[in-house]
């Protein structure tokens, strides 16, 4: 028997019994039960009745999309504004801005085209409202003409300009690398109005004299900085954060506690108070810490005494004295976004757990008792008009419905946000923010508490379960030492801020293969918690088994999905039944590196296609020992015919070439085609004319580090024990995997070998093995694998994110990495498809090693045994 199908009896032989065992212990086929009650699913964010108060509108001489301002309940018809307001018109650039900014930011998740040519749309009213000097008007009447007159929407730089700038920067941001064409309408109003803003810094002013607007106007420069970043772009948002900076009075001990006022004698009010917001975003964005302590400032001094008090007020004054209602999502939103933000830029999650409970309002933990937010209709009340007699104000217009959606959207894309949002202050609240009590608990479900304390400066908090002592999860990391260390530094942290869940790490048991010590821990009923080291080639088996949880309808889990991936980077990770059972985590994406001096020496570049790189082992494949025999070589593939060595041959030459096309989809065969017979067909030619070792290299030698091939194909994990090993004359850089001659430039992508994390249907607490995952797959987490593993987080955005620049940065090659993530494409979720890749090892070894049948044959042979697999299932 050969060693490939040696192999693929015992894979059948573990599936067998594992198949068995779930059977004897009585276990169903299929996925897990859905959560049960006491585990909170996750918030539904629902758009329709933001799409309701939408309205088809032509503004100088554009059909563009607009808000209604009104909607009165209970038949919620989009309306104007009321004789009160001095008729303002139909719709406003106020709320157009803030709805684009919102569906954008869904957009970039989802990849919905509905929901981008929403923003779109509305982008067009804003663009059409601005005036030839930058400035801006902002209402509109139901004609679609514009209101030059009232006070609240005259041509000015103002609270509706600097909401235009926003939303402009965050389509620059969200469509420059995904929709470009998108944005041929919006570049010149952009610049146009940020020339315009640039002479209000300049002058020293706050736009629309306000920090608000200033605020608002700066998250649209901080944005668009990431989309292109540029030296005047980031020095007039440095001068624009600046202005913000000598606005806070008081400090943590003296009223009014850090608030920023427009102006002596002006009131502070929490309605848009987003200047927290933008100083944390900037202090990632410009890499100036002073911008997030500033933030802080803020959010320690003054909104703990919020959470302290158990309720936001309307206004404060410079004394300390405050007016608690109206109480409105304008209010509560932009405050629960600070604490987040400040939370992702400061990797302190203390700050997300008190932007939870802050939203929480949204949902319930106010004073009325009342859900604001309701899931089912997107609708959001219009406020809390009084406590004496308590008085709920229905009406749902388009500022509450547009705020508390982006409040929520950004709490519920935070794992440890997201949980809180279902708790509750306990006792009485207070309405003295210089006279407040030292501690207030807030409670959740099943009991469990956090504790906020008044301390120096910061608040404390305790988390407790609501019985027992602390749950105690075992956490399996792969064996291999730099994961090891980085489970264990992550497991410290953990346990240091996490008293009511204690996480011991136990590094995987050691096997011939992870997938085979799953399977058997599986048989033995004797998982952990928590495994990090799950294989795509494994997880469907788990499934199938009924050995993990489904993670995406968990709030923790779902959260991080969201923060971190989009619809399309999740679609290959899908179960039949749409579900995610394992959280991804880490890719390696693979590219060709080459010998810099090697390729010069020969006179050549990094091949860029098949006929390339037979010309490349060619020119570098020599006898430099002059015994006749070759001994150095362009590069080297692997002779061993198991399954997975095809990830280092084969497979990303396929991919490279195939359009993201991999070997099985919904169960039907799709690799026997030309973009497999061209990867094949480049290794052939170059065995049969002897440019390729027929070698295996011993083990521990490196032939890439020691001179002997002059390119590899890998991943970034082998970038760390390079620099450790290689001699000071190698010199190296990685490019794109070369691809067939007539493929599509944008067609191709790269192997990843991606590893997830799973938490296993034999843990007693569903609840605190969904909130580690979620805290593995942090953004301080991921900082931690890049630099500890040299290995790269699933991540949507990763090489723009500033976050991750300095960590990417320690290798001149991660940078080019991290921009194939979002290009990458792993094995298939299907349970054979360990034996599909050795049917094609079987293939490649007959095919392109030795040459004995011919490529196209050897895989149509090999997509016939693999079709009557997958109908013998």
């Amino acid at each position: 028997m050969s060693a490939i199908r040696r192999a693929r009896a015992w894979t059948i032989r573990c599936i067998r019994v594992a198949a068995a065992s779930c059977s004897v212990a009585g276990c169903r086929a299929g996925p897990p039960a859905p959560p049960s009650s006491h585990e909170a699913a996750p918030l539904v964010l629902d758009f329709d009745h933001l799409q309701h108060l939408t309205r088809a509108l032509t503004v100088a001489s554009t059909p563009v999309r607009v808000v209604a301002l009104y909607a009165n309940g209970p038949s919620y018809a989009p309306v104007g504004s009321p004789q009160r307001d001095g008729f303002e018109g139909i719709a406003s650039v106020d709320d157009a801005a803030r709805a684009a900014v919102l569906l954008l930011r869904s957009y970039e998740e989802t990849g919905d085209v509905r929901t981008r040519e929403f923003a779109l749309g509305l982008l067009g009213f804003v663009v059409a409202m601005e005036q030839p000097d930058g400035e801006f008007l902002n209402f509109v009447d139901s004609g679609g003409t514009p209101n030059r007159t009232v006070s609240s929407g005259k041509k000015s730089m103002s609270f509706w300009a600097a909401r235009g700038i926003w939303a402009l920067g965050e389509a620059h941001r969200v469509l420059l690398t995904r929709y470009p064409e998108g944005l041929r309408a919006l570049r010149a109003p952009l610049v146009l109005a940020v020339s315009r803003m640039r002479q209000e810094v300049d002058a020293g002013r706050l736009v629309g004299g306000s920090a608000t607007a200033t605020s608002e106007a700066l998250l649209g420069l901080l944005a668009l900085q990431q989309a292109e970043p540029s030296a005047p772009t980031a020095a007039l948002a440095a001068r624009t954060a600046e202005l913000l900076l000598p606005l806070a009075a008081g400090n943590a001990s003296r009223a009014p506690w850090g608030a920023r006022f427009d102006s002596a004698g002006a009131e502070w009010h929490a309605w848009g108070d987003r200047s927290t917001s933008a100083l944390a975003l900037a202090s990632v964005v410009l890499g100036r810490r002073d911008f997030l302590i500033a933030a802080q400032l803020e959010a320690d001094a003054l909104w703990s005494r919020f959470l302290l008090a158990g309720q936001i007020p309307a206004l404060l004054r410079s004394n300390g004295s405050a007016t608690w209602f109206p109480q409105i999502a304008y209010g509560v939103g932009p405050v629960a976004e600070g604490f987040v933000a400040i939370a992702d830029a400061s990797g302190d999650r203390r700050y997300a757990v008190m932007g939870g409970l802050t939203a929480a309002w949204l949902v319930g933990a106010n004073v009325a008792g009342v859900p604001m937010y309701d899931a089912a209709s997107g609708r959001t009340y219009d406020g809390i008009d009084g406590p004496a007699p308590l008085r709920v104000n229905r009406n749902s217009g388009a500022e509450s419905t547009i705020e508390s959606l982006l409040a929520l959207h950004a709490v519920t894309r935070n794992a440890d946000a997201a949980r809180y949002l279902r708790f509750r202050p306990v006792g009485p609240r207070t309405d003295m923010l210089d006279s407040l009590p030292p501690e207030r608990v807030y409670e959740g479900p099943d009991s469990a508490r956090v504790v906020l304390r008044a301390g120096q400066g910061r608040l404390g908090l305790t988390e407790t379960r609501g019985l027992g002592g602390p749950v105690i999860l075992t956490y399996w990391p792969a064996a291999n030492p730099p994961e090891v260390k980085l489970a264990t530094l992550l497991a410290e942290r953990w346990n240091r801020e996490h008293a009511d869940v204690q996480v011991r790490v136990q590094p995987l048991p050691a096997g011939r293969s992870t997938e085979e010590v799953l399977l058997a821990a599986i048989v033995a009923r004797a998982t952990p918690d928590v495994c990090s080291n799950v294989s795509s080639a494994l997880l469907s088996r788990l499934v199938r088994a009924n050995g993990v949880v489904r993670l995406d309808n968990l709030a923790p889990t779902a959260a991080r999905l969201g923060e971190r991936t989009t619809t399309a980077m999740l679609a290959p990770l899908r179960l039949p039944d749409g579900g995610i059972y394992s959280f991804p985590w880490k890719t390696n994406p693979e590219m060709l590196l080459y010998n810099v001096d090697a390729l010069a020496a020969a006179g050549i570049g990094p091949p860029r296609n098949h006929t390339e790189l037979l010309g490349a082992f060619r020119k570098l494949a020599r006898d430099t020992r002059g015994t006749g025999r070759l001994d150095r070589w362009a590069m080297w593939a692997p002779l061993k015919t198991t399954w997975f060595e095809r990830f280092y041959d084969f497979y990303p030459l396929y991919l490279a070439s195939s359009g993201g096309r991999t070997l099985v989809t919904n169960g039907k065969v799709q690799f026997d085609n030309a973009a497999a017979v061209s990867a094949i067909e480049v290794l052939r030619a170059g065995f049969a004319q002897g440019l390729l070792p027929k070698a295996n290299f011993a083990l521990g030698r490196d032939p890439f580090v020691d001179g002997t091939v002059a390119m590899k194909i890998i991943g970034p994990w082998f970038l760390r024990e390079l620099d450790a090993v290689k001699p000071a004359s190698l010199h190296y850089a990685v490019a794109p995997i070369p691809s067939a001659d007539d493929a599509k430039p944008g067609d191709a992508y790269a192997f990843a070998d991606l590893r997830s994390i799973a938490v296993f249907s034999t843990t007693k607490h569903v609840d605190a093995a969904a909130r580690f995952v979620a805290f593995l797959t942090s953004p301080e987490a991921d900082r931690l694998l890049i630099e500890e593993a040299s290995q790269l987080p699933y991540r949507r955005g990763l090489s723009a994110d500033a976050r991750f620049t300095a960590s990417l940065g320690r290798s001149p090659a991660l940078p080019s990495y991290a921009r194939l993530v979002e290009r990458a494409r792993d094995i298939d979720l299907d349970p054979d498809i360990v034996e599909i890749f050795d049917l094609l090892s079987e293939a490649y070894e007959s095919s392109a090693i030795y040459g004995v049948t011919p490529v196209r044959v050897a895989l149509s042979r090999a997509a016939g045994e693999a079709r009557k697999l997958i109908d013998a299932r």
